[in-house]
């Protein structure tokens, strides 16, 4: 695979990623960091974009960007990043492994049970999700994901079965997987 068609497939990948989780990234308004360059109609794009396809974040790269003027509506989204070299004149922005860590803590809204979602990473899945790989599982472990998986919404536990077998997705790479949201 040619250097070009990886680094497209990388940025394909990147994408997904940030817009699975409702975070939009500055990086595809062509933002320069430089600290000199006004880029105030991008970030303000970036920001409507945002509320209008109701994605809470904007994440923000490595740089230092300036703008010229007021930003508005900035209070409707939060701003995001990973990097200690990435600000935005007057904008707080939250570290991105820590909200990551509060939010899948303390809300299912990012990824609800039984949502499905790439995974490029390597090693064990972390958390609340298991890789999409056609196991069985405990009904009663996993009450949860079985009622969502099989659109059910009151049911005497007594009439389950005992086991349900979660999706079998590839993604046809092997540094790649789908997992699911499993509590």
């Amino acid at each position: 695979m040619s250097n070009i068609v990886q680094e497209i497939k990388m940025q394909e990948l990147r994408d997904l990623f940030f817009y699975t989780f409702g975070i939009v990234p500055l990086q595809n308004y062509g933002v320069i960091g430089n600290g000199i360059t006004d880029n105030r109609s991008k970030i303000q794009q970036a920001i409507y974009d945002a509320i209008e396809v109701g994605a809470k974040y904007i994440f923000v790269p490595a740089g230092e960007f300036y703008y010229a003027n007021n930003l508005f509506r900035t209070s409707e989204v939060t701003f995001i990043g990973n990097n200690a070299r990435a600000s935005i004149k007057d904008i707080d922005i939250r570290p991105f492994p820590d909200l990551w860590n509060e939010s899948q803590a303390t809300s299912p809204i990012i990824t609800p049970i039984a949502g499905i979602i790439m995974y490029a990473g390597k090693g064990d899945i972390q958390g609340n999700y298991l890789e999409c790989n056609g196991q069985t599982l405990n009904t009663q472990e996993y009450l949860d994901l079985y009622m969502k998986l099989n659109n059910i919404q009151d049911v005497e536990v007594a009439e389950l079965p005992e086991t349900f077998t979660i999706p079998n997705i590839s993604t046809g790479n092997e540094s790649t997987k789908y997992i699911i949201r499993a509590r």
